[in-house]
C-alpha cells in the first residue's frame, strides 16, 4: 500500500500559499467577515485600534479591516513563511500594517498590547494550542476582545479523501493535519477558558466554498485537492476532475453573500468572541 502525502501544517500552508484564498472559494473570508461584524457591534474598530491578525495566512483579516476604511495599527503574523511573504507584498503600501513570520505559541509582543486579537481558522494548526491561547490572553489589552474561529465539519478534507479513494484506492488515506477534537466547539471553549479567557458568545455560522458557476466550483475543489495529493499522473488528474464534477452535481447549492451569488459546498464554522477574565492565566 502506498503512503499518502500527509503534510505538517507548515508544509501544507507553505505549499498552498499562492492559491490559498482562491482554493477556499471565499469561505474563509466569509466566516471572518461575520466574525468582524460581531466584534464591531461589541467594540467598534477604529483607526485608534491595535489589532493582531494572528495566523494571518495571506492577510484576509487585514484586507477586510482595511477595506472598511479605517487605518488601525495591524500586526499580521503567521508560522508559514510563504503566506507572510504574500501578505507582505499585498500590504507593502500600508505603513500601519506590520508583517512577521511568527508562531502563535511564541508571540513576541509585550503583555496588554492589542485591543483586538483575531485568530481565523488557525488555532487547530498550533503545535501547542494551549500555549497559543495563553499567548492571546497575555497580549490582549485589559478591555480588549479576542476572536477565534474554527470549522465544525471537515468538508474540504473529506472531498480530498473521497477523490483519493476513487482514483487511488490502494493509497493510504490522506490525513488532515488537525485532530477531530478541533471540530467540537466545546473543546475549543474549554481551551479558551483554561487560558483565562471568558466567553462572551459563540455562534455557529454556515458559509460556502463557492464560485459563480458550477464549473468554477469544480475547478476550485479539484485544484485544491491535487495541490495536496501531489505527484498524480495526467490520467489520474482527469479522473479526479470527473469525481469532483459528480460531487458538485450531487451536493452543490445556491448561495448569496455580500460579494454576490453563486454555487457552493456548504461548510459550517464556529465563531468564538472572548475577553480577558479577572482570573486569567498568564504563566507560559
Amino acid at each position: 500500500m502506498l503512503s499518502a502525502p500527509n503534510l505538517t501544517p507548515t508544509e501544507l500552508f507553505n505549499k498552498s500559499a499562492e492559491t490559498y484564498e482562491a482554493a477556499t472559494g471565499g469561505g474563509t473570508r466569509e466566516l471572518v467577515q461575520h466574525a468582524i461584524s460581531l466584534i464591531a457591534g461589541l467594540k467598534p474598530l477604529t483607526s485608534e485600534s491595535k489589532i493582531l491578525d494572528n495566523v494571518c495566512g495571506t492577510g484576509i483579516v487585514t484586507d477586510i479591516i482595511l477595506q472598511s476604511g479605517i487605518q488601525p495599527e495591524i500586526h499580521a503574523v503567521d508560522f508559514a513563511e510563504n503566506m507572510v511573504n504574500i501578505a507582505r507584498g499585498r500590504f507593502s503600501s500600508y505603513p500601519n500594517v506590520h508583517m512577521a513570520v511568527m508562531a502563535g505559541e511564541k508571540l513576541s509582543f509585550p503583555d496588554d498590547t492589542f485591543t483586538y486579537s483575531i485568530t481565523n481558522l488557525g488555532l487547530m494548526f498550533f503545535t501547542d494550542a494551549d500555549k497559543g491561547v495563553r499567548e492571546i490572553a497575555c497580549i490582549l489589552h485589559p478591555d480588549g476582545v479576542a476572536v477565534v474561529t474554527g470549522w465544525s465539519m471537515r468538508a474540504p478534507f473529506k472531498i480530498i479523501q473521497e477523490i483519493q479513494a476513487q482514483v487511488r484506492p490502494d493509497d493510504m488515506s490522506f490525513k488532515p493535519p488537525i485532530s477531530d477534537t478541533w471540530l467540537d466547539p466545546e473543546h475549543i471553549k474549554a481551551v479558551l477558558s483554561c487560558a483565562g479567557l471568558d466567553m462572551h458568545t459563540s455562534i455557529v455560522q454556515d458559509v460556502y466554498i463557492g464560485s459563480e458557476m458550477a464549473d468554477g466550483l469544480a475547478d476550485i475543489l479539484a485544484q485544491f485537492s491535487l495541490k495536496v495529493l501531489k505527484s498524480w499522473s495526467e490520467e489520474e488528474e482527469e479522473k479526479a476532475a470527473e469525481v469532483v464534477k459528480k460531487i458538485v452535481q450531487e451536493r452543490a447549492v445556491l448561495f448569496t453573500r455580500p460579494s454576490g451569488s453563486g454555487v457552493g459546498i456548504k461548510v459550517t464554522g464556529t465563531i468564538f468572541i472572548v475577553y480577558r477574565g479577572s482570573g486569567r492565566v498568564l504563566a507560559l
